[in-house]
């Protein structure tokens, strides 16, 4: 698990306010918090993670999955760049995009569904009659497709 301040502190490194010889201001810190905050929200109704529980504190662990730790600080740089007078680098958007799909894809349900009762069980299927709208899978009697 891993603190606000770090996400945060990274973040900021991205486009560039937070050098190893410039330290973040408690003002900067509460900011990037706040978006952060409100970033993690939106992702948790949109359900790209969840169950997120906001953080108050820059020392506190942020509850989110390891695999979504770089998602989040990336994008949080691109949310953090436009107040802070930052140009967005096209790498920088690039790689928020990347991380962010694949945490998307690592998200997603790829649940199993019936097959449709008018799919053929195989090569040569005839119908035993002319009615053609014999189901194959006669249990089956919702379209899935």
């Amino acid at each position: 698990m891993t603190t606000m301040r770090v996400i945060v502190e990274d973040a900021f490194e991205e486009i560039g306010v937070k050098t190893a010889e410039v330290e973040l201001t408690g003002d900067e810190l509460q900011s990037g918090i706040r978006r952060c905050n409100d970033m993690l929200t939106e992702w948790n109704d949109t359900g790209i993670i969840v169950g997120y529980n906001e953080v108050l504190n820059g020392d506190d662990t942020v509850n989110i999955e390891r695999n979504a730790i770089g998602a989040v600080k990336y994008s949080l740089a691109l949310r953090l760049a436009p107040s802070f007078q930052k140009p967005v680098t096209t790498a920088l958007a690039i790689i928020a995009n990347s991380t962010l799909e694949a945490l998307m894809a690592s998200s997603s349900d790829l649940s199993n569904i019936a097959y449709p009762d008018t799919l053929p069980l195989g090569s040569g299927n005839q119908c035993g009659s002319n009615d053609t709208n014999q189901r194959f899978f006669p249990n089956n009697k919702m379209d899935n497709f």
